[in-house]
């Protein structure tokens, strides 16, 4: 299915304007390169990777390992901290559900989008 062209002010002769494509998400989204450490349920070794964007609902990775649409997965992100407790970031555990993973072409990378379950912070 074809994407409808751009909507610039004009209208056909014998129909409505065109109306413009929005966007889908519910919440914004923030270009940050945070570490983010993906668990497989039953698994013990990690999957460590730098996030791509982030929303108060969720995130987008890139992985070397593909995980399955639907599959639920337990994450520990690693936010900027200027606290001198826990040294430079805090930890936040979060149980997400993936939601789409896309092959990046020549890259042997996957793109990972998550929507996040539920979350807390580690305290020291």
């Amino acid at each position: 299915m074809e994407p409808l062209p751009r909507y610039d002010g004009w209208a056909e002769p014998d129909g409505p304007a065109l109306v413009q494509r929005s966007e889908r998400r519910k919440r914004e989204r923030t270009t940050v390169h945070w570490f983010l450490r993906l668990f497989r349920n039953g698994e013990k070794n990690p999957v460590d990777t730098v996030t791509r964007n982030l929303s108060s609902g969720g995130f987008y990775c890139f992985s070397s390992v593909a995980f399955l649409p639907g599959e639920s997965i337990r994450c520990i992100l690693h936010l900027p901290s200027h606290s001198t407790i826990n040294g430079r970031t805090l930890a936040l555990q979060c149980r997400a559900h993936v939601l789409r993973v896309e092959a990046v072409e020549g890259e042997g990378n996957f793109g990972i989008a998550c929507r996040i379950e539920d979350y807390h912070f580690n305290h020291p």
